[in-house]
């Protein structure tokens, strides 16, 4: 990145002052401005790798926020109060949908038994794909205005759909809290992952990874408070608790998270909406290909949460589903912040993702397809391995799609890649669901292994295009 300090005065000089971090063998810019007038770096695309403004030029009205803003990424103790906001936000929203296939085999045996699986699947499935879907519309609400409103009014109508949870006894009025839970869902979710963006910019993988270990720790904790919820209390009783407990997550939640007041907002600006952002990114082959890298990766993802405790049924070890559950996140936790940490010391976020698709692949193929199904103990060592694979893609996919854009386009960004991978979440828990009655257990390792090396494809292609249509092998990306 290059930092200009250009005067409009007649006879001014102006410095320009090469970032340590700027990677030596990229080619020289061109500065062609007449006097008076902004400097402009051609031929450069947006993104950590080759910064850029959105229209690629330098704007010298936003040159004190941005410096502004780089100084104080990184440091001090207020970035990571908002980490810990982040944290607090993604435990109730993302952490319990990591552990919401309990919810289901909890319907199966008392208020749903006289659905199928593959019915009651839908409402597992529709809470994960509104909360995907409404990304994009969130993500650019939060662009425009920040996320203090926004992350009210969601955190308030998420915790209202719980309480509505509890007086439910019916399919469709389980299906109609868990649509409103989903819808409402979005706004901390989307809030969570992107507000960390604008305080970090060295360590920001190592921060996105402890955001997003919110997952694996509230999977865990889920999974501990849902046994004891539903073996000890009734219905009712059990998920007004558990209403409370996710109504005091999301106040310290709403209490930490701020953004960083060097970036303002567009609606501060008074920019009007920028449409020319979002047609860029639609036609940007760089988009698709990390957009069905995320799908795939999603699709994984959520089947794994679904699926768990049905697969163990469906191999006779039922009444291990907990304690997989909290095996699988126990991987994670792992999978969320040691990928992220390489990422940011030694790989970069796309070497990172190839080499945990690779990983996760390889899990599948070679220790759950021959060896899931013959013992509880293999089972556990699958699932902590899955979890441990399957568990990088989330802060290592939002790595890769702030890679792509500018911080002030990161939120309208994010959220589209997540709105389309939607439809993964949407799909893949019913699909296993019918993969695992109707075909079997080998089938849904086929299924799985086919979704990863679709994801692998798409994130190499990404890497290709990324060096400008060149295999370079060594070269941190």
């Amino acid at each position: 990145m290059l930092d200009f300090d250009w005067s409009s005065q007649k006879g001014a000089t102006f410095g320009v002052d090469a970032r340590h971090d700027l990677n030596s063998e990229l080619p020289t810019p061109e500065i062609l401005a007449p006097r008076g007038a902004v400097p402009t770096i051609a031929n450069q695309e947006p993104g950590p790798w080759i910064p850029s403004t959105q229209d690629g030029s330098t704007h010298a009205s936003s040159q004190a926020n941005e410096e502004k803003t780089v100084a104080n990424l990184d440091h001090g103790w207020r970035p990571w109060l908002v980490v810990i906001g982040c944290f607090c936000l993604i435990v109730p929203s993302y952490g319990l949908l990591s552990s919401i296939g309990l919810f289901q085999t909890e319907w199966e045996k008392h208020q749903l038994r006289a659905y199928s699986k593959s019915d009651i699947s839908w409402i597992i499935s529709i809470f994960g794909f509104l909360d995907c879907f409404f990304a994009a519309p969130c993500e650019i609400l939060f662009d425009r205005f920040g996320p203090r409103s926004l992350l009210l009014v969601g955190s308030t109508i998420y915790v209202a759909s719980f309480i509505g949870l509890a007086f439910s006894t019916t399919y469709g009025q389980f299906m109609a809290c868990f649509v409103v839970a989903g819808i409402s869902c979005a706004a901390p979710t989307t809030v969570g992952f992107t507000v960390v963006s604008q305080w970090f910019k060295i360590r920001e993988g190592l921060a996105t990874g402890c955001v997003t270990v919110g997952s694996a720790v509230g999977g865990i904790f889920f999974s501990l408070v849902l046994q004891e919820l539903f073996n000890r209390y009734e219905w009712r009783t059990g998920i007004l608790i558990l209403a409370g407990i996710i109504m005091a997550f999301m106040t310290i939640g709403n209490f930490l998270v701020e953004r960083n007041e060097a970036q303002p907002t567009g609606a501060e600006t008074e920019d009007s909406w920028d449409l020319t952002a979002i047609r860029e990114m639609i036609i940007s082959p760089k988009f698709w290909l990390v957009c069905f890298s995320v799908f795939a990766y999603e699709m994984v993802l959520f089947s794994q949460w679904g699926s768990i405790p049905s697969y163990a049924v469906s191999t006779n070890f039922g009444d291990q589903q907990f304690y997989l559950m909290m095996t699988y996140n126990f991987g994670a936790i792992v999978g969320r912040t040691l990928p992220s940490w390489l990422s940011d010391r030694k790989l970069g976020p796309v070497n990172t993702i190839i080499i945990m698709n690779v990983f996760t692949l390889l899990v599948v193929l070679v220790v759950w397809l021959p060896f899931g199904a013959m013992a509880v103990s293999a089972l556990f060592v699958v699932t902590v391995l899955m979890g441990v694979g399957t568990g990088s893609f989330v802060p290592l996919g939002v790595q890769c799609v702030s890679g792509l854009c500018t911080s002030r386009t990161i939120g309208t960004w994010l959220g589209f890649v997540y709105t389309f991978s939607s439809f993964a979440t949407l799909l893949g828990n019913p699909a296993t669901e019918a993969i695992l009655s109707r075909q079997g257990p080998n089938a849904l390792m086929a299924f799985l292994a086919g979704a990863l090396v679709f994801g692998l494809a798409c994130m190499v292609s990404l890497r290709f295009m990324m060096h400008g249509g060149k295999w370079i092998l060594a070269r941190k990306i």
